[in-house]
């Protein structure tokens, strides 16, 4: 498998590949369904059947239909079953009719290369991310240099005063103005 690409389908993940692969285990669990149960169907198989063999160029081929069009992973980070695009809507379909019209349209861009400008959304949102975060740092590292402020000059210039009295400092106001500054 390729990498995946997340989407959120009503507020929750759902894993393609950039090559447009659904993981149909992953979506099917929301659906309470699973995706053996959709393969096993007479309709599944005749339609894997006839795409197979359109797909292979050989119409007068009749097999399993499973050939490259739909894949197990075991473990790891992208475990479960994967349809190829091609397979992808009939079994969202399946699913949900709104979810088939959604999975249609980001199969669809995906496979056009139009994943940049999510690439490009998900890179801006991380950046506002990063800098919010950033800025709370440093609004609370302002906000306590205001509470510390004061009692550090207090210091500064208690021990400035305790020098002068020990020691003749001729330089001291010049160095307590350049802190302050």
């Amino acid at each position: 498998m390729s990498q995946t690409v997340p989407f959120e389908y009503q507020g929750q993940p759902v894993q393609f590949t950039t090559a447009g692969w659904i993981n149909a285990t992953e979506i099917a669990k929301r659906f309470g369904r699973r995706p053996n149960d959709w393969i096993l169907l007479p309709s599944t198989k005749e339609y894997l059947d006839a795409l197979d063999r359109h797909w292979s160029g050989d119409t007068s081929k009749s097999g399993n239909g499973f050939n490259g069009f739909v894949r197990t992973q075991r473990g790891g980070s992208q475990q479960g079953t994967w349809l190829h695009p091609k397979l992808a809507v009939a079994f969202a379909r399946w699913l949900d009719v709104d979810f088939a019209v959604w999975c249609d349209l980001h199969i669809d861009s995906l496979l056009r290369g139009e994943i940049s400008a999510r690439q490009q959304f998900d890179k801006a949102c991380q950046a506002l991310d990063d800098r919010r975060g950033l800025a709370s740092a440093q609004g609370r590292g302002l906000a306590q240099w205001r509470h510390e402020k004061q009692p550090l000059e207090a210091r500064v210039e208690y021990w400035r005063r305790e020098l002068q009295l020990s020691l003749p400092l001729h330089g001291a106001d010049e160095a307590h103005s350049r802190l302050q500054a």
